[in-house]
């Protein structure tokens, strides 16, 4: 059975093996490398501050246990943060946003959230290959006399860093991956391999902040506030209904939306369908289920709303690429 570390815990740990010399950690500079103690994880975690209030971290870690993070509160001001998963994912609550957010591989995010208390789950037996950027108050007024030119939600992050809460994410694309892996496998060493980090990531920058300003599609006036709370009413009936959802027609009728204008809600506030909104859901559902180790195939698949076995395990391997079995087997 997976057992649960908290943040707390995993600090313990390292402490410990830092205080016996068996914890294998070096700073040097602005950089500081850590490999984790098998008994936590198999990988590692590599931060570099690249110039003032521009920093690149890398995680490449298969966790041994589920491990969950409690944040209390992001500092005020909160840097201007993104995202890359390579590979994994991690389930993030955060008190400012209205939705939980499952980041997951070949995603990016965007997000500045200053003041908030968030949870961080990640899961156990699974490589999470992620790399990080942050960009500081103090980068970003490097570059004050263009402001002007960003989009207006951006403006409203570096305007006002303490109130501001923002959070986007997009796929990654082929050229983004192209950077994301050449930064993972930089050629240089010294300070050649600090310039060309630091070029990597600015054109990340660059190539993220290209995307929002071509025009990331909006939400249509039609859609309106009240619209917005009843397509967040039917994704709650769809969760509390997850073994027996309501047909689109159903649905739209308990919150009183036409058809068309469900559909349209989901995939302007959830970006996917209605019942694709089930499927991540169901599929999230069961992945834990299984890590946890309480419930076997069939019947975690019969608590997700699955009557057949096959059905669920084609399902579950199209969203994670390994069989639920793989999830079990790692629990135990």
């Amino acid at each position: 059975m997976a057992r649960i570390l908290t943040g707390f815990e995993v600090a313990e740990i390292m402490e410990e093996y830092r205080a016996n010399g068996t914890l294998s950690e070096y700073r040097e500079g602005s950089e500081h490398f850590l490999r984790s103690p098998l008994v936590i994880a198999r990988g590692y975690g590599r931060s570099i501050q690249l110039r003032p209030g521009l920093t690149l971290s890398i995680m490449d870690y298969e966790k041994r246990h589920i491990h969950l993070y409690k944040i209390r509160q992001h500092p005020k001001p909160m840097p201007l943060t993104l995202s890359y998963y390579l590979s994994g994912g991690c389930r993030v609550e955060n008190d400012g946003l209205k939705v939980s957010i499952e980041e997951m591989a070949g995603k990016s995010y965007l997000y500045c959230l200053p003041g908030t208390a968030e949870t961080e789950m990640y899961p156990a037996g699974c490589r999470i290959c992620r790399v990080h950027i942050q960009l500081a108050s103090e980068f970003i007024c490097g570059f004050s006399d263009r402001i002007h030119e960003l989009p207006a939600t951006i403006r409203r992050v570096i305007e006002h860093p303490e109130q501001a809460l923002f959070c986007h994410s997009s796929q990654i694309t082929p050229t983004q991956r192209n950077i994301l892996q050449q930064i993972l496998e930089w050629p240089y060493q010294g300070i050649a391999r600090q310039l060309y980090l630091e070029s990597k990531v600015l054109e990340l920058i660059a190539l993220q902040l290209s995307q929002l300003m071509v025009g990331q599609p909006r939400q249509p006036k039609t859609l309106k506030a009240p619209d917005i709370d009843r397509i967040y009413e039917a994704r709650d009936i769809l969760i509390r209904n997850m073994t027996n959802p309501p047909s689109i027609a159903n649905l739209s009728q308990q919150v009183n939306l036409n058809e068309n204008k469900l559909r349209q809600g989901f995939h302007q506030v959830f970006k996917t369908t209605v019942f694709g909104y089930l499927y991540e859901h169901r599929m999230e559902q069961a992945r834990q289920i299984l890590e946890i180790g309480n419930l076997n195939v069939q019947e975690t698949a019969h608590h997700v709303g699955y009557t057949s076995r096959t059905a669920f395990v084609a399902a579950f391997k199209k969203k994670f690429r390994v069989s639920p079995s793989y999830y079990l087997k790692a629990s135990s």
